[in-house]
């Protein structure tokens, strides 16, 4: 499953973050945009692509997490021309996800990054759906300096207008340093994709670096200590955070 909603506690704004939100005209669409920016310096800038439930409270949660760590947080909604879920439910969820035109998310991303853009270096982190766009993003934004994938698909059985390609196809052309994580029974994505594109960038001499967490299923990322993936979890963000600190602050 992906993040159908906020299953931890929100993380507390004690001053260190402020919030706006703003609406980005593209393609005859304004895509509204969720910011959470420092109160001090910035270390730069993160676009946070969501999964299939779309920008919902758990992005949120994201993003002032980002904000709390030093970073601008941009959480754009990807769905807004598709319009709210018709019920809360997976099968709603991916029906909209199917919808979604993978080529137009991407100009929308670009969109914001042109509206928003100020000299510091951008960064995107996605999941699941999200996580997906973050491997496209590699090889069709130049202006991105770093991508942390959270269970993303490398390959893509069904190939439509809407995903006319798949980043297994695109190894070649990847220009920004990746960090990905998988759980190993996320059998949806299949560890034997993931190896598969670890190997294709790997010989393309991308700079990479992926990490798959043994018993972990699908949409892992939690705050919640007691959850059982928590150990994972706060692994996985420790690297993220790091990772954005070298390939943006550093």
């Amino acid at each position: 499953m992906c993040h159908e909603g906020l299953e931890h506690a929100a993380v507390e704004n004690n001053g260190d973050f402020s919030e706006r939100q703003i609406e980005v005209e593209t393609d005859g669409a304004g895509i509204p945009v969720f910011i959470a920016q420092p109160a001090g310096d910035c270390k730069g800038r993160i676009i946070i692509i969501h999964d299939i439930f779309g920008a919902n409270d758990f992005y949120h949660d994201l993003a002032r997490r980002l904000a709390s760590s030093g970073y601008t947080a941009y959480l754009p909604n990807l769905f807004v021309r598709a319009g709210d879920l018709s019920e809360q439910t997976i099968e709603a969820a991916r029906m909209r996800g199917g919808k979604l035109s993978y080529p137009q998310a991407i100009k929308d991303i670009g969109a914001v990054i042109d509206a928003e853009d100020n000299g510091q270096k951008w960064g995107c982190v996605g999941f699941c759906m999200g996580g997906t766009m973050v491997m496209h993003l590699a090889s069709a934004e130049p202006r991105l300096d770093a991508g942390v994938i959270y269970y993303g698909f490398p390959a893509n059985p069904t190939i439509t207008s809407n995903r006319p390609s798949e980043p297994m196809r695109e190894t070649s052309l990847v220009d920004m340093p990746l960090l990905g994580f998988w759980g190993d029974q996320d059998h949806g994505v299949g560890m034997h994709n993931v190896q598969q594109y670890e190997s294709l960038l790997e010989t393309a001499g991308k700079d990479i670096e992926f990490h798959i967490y043994p018993g972990r299923p699908h949409g892992f990322l939690t705050f919640d200590e007691s959850n059982e993936s928590y150990e994972a979890s706060q692994d996985s963000w420790r690297r993220a955070m790091n990772f954005f600190g070298e390939r943006l602050a550093g």
